[in-house]
């Protein structure tokens, strides 16, 4: 099985210390799009700006992210990935999650017969995604 992760999923680790994230590594392949990073270290750097994280906090979030990241393979957004996330959805979604999901599209056109799952908290983005045919690892 791949399992595609979001900034979601990540950012809860990153901030809230959760540990869901460890069932995604545990389930398969992790891929998310190189979006994910930029989103996670937009989150911090606000955070830090905002007062939410202190410096403490700050190296110790970029440190979960970086040990994240290492487990993760990032797909760069291409050409194809951003014209799809252009199209259509069965549902409505953001624009940040309409390139996510077009990302995991992509990459499960390249799947033989291995599953793809979708590992994420935002529920418009799950409901989204089982439109098209994906398993959402987190449905409510």
């Amino acid at each position: 099985m791949v399992v595609y992760i979001d900034s979601s999923l990540v950012l809860r680790h990153i901030i809230q210390g959760e540990q869901a994230i460890a069932q995604a590594f545990e389930s398969g392949r992790a891929i998310s799009s190189e979006l994910l990073e930029i989103e996670c270290r937009r989150v911090i750097f606000r955070y830090r700006t905002e007062g939410i994280l202190d410096d403490q906090g700050l190296v110790a979030a970029m440190r979960r992210l970086e040990d994240v990241l290492d487990g993760l393979d990032l797909v760069e957004l291409s050409g194809a990935i951003k014209k799809r996330a252009m199209e259509p959805f069965p549902t409505s979604i953001k624009t940040l999650d309409a390139l996510h999901l077009a990302t995991a599209i992509k990459m499960a056109e390249h799947l033989n017969d291995e599953s793809l799952v979708i590992f994420s908290y935002d529920k418009t983005m799950n409901l989204c995604a089982e439109a098209l045919g994906f398993k959402a690892a987190f449905k409510d």
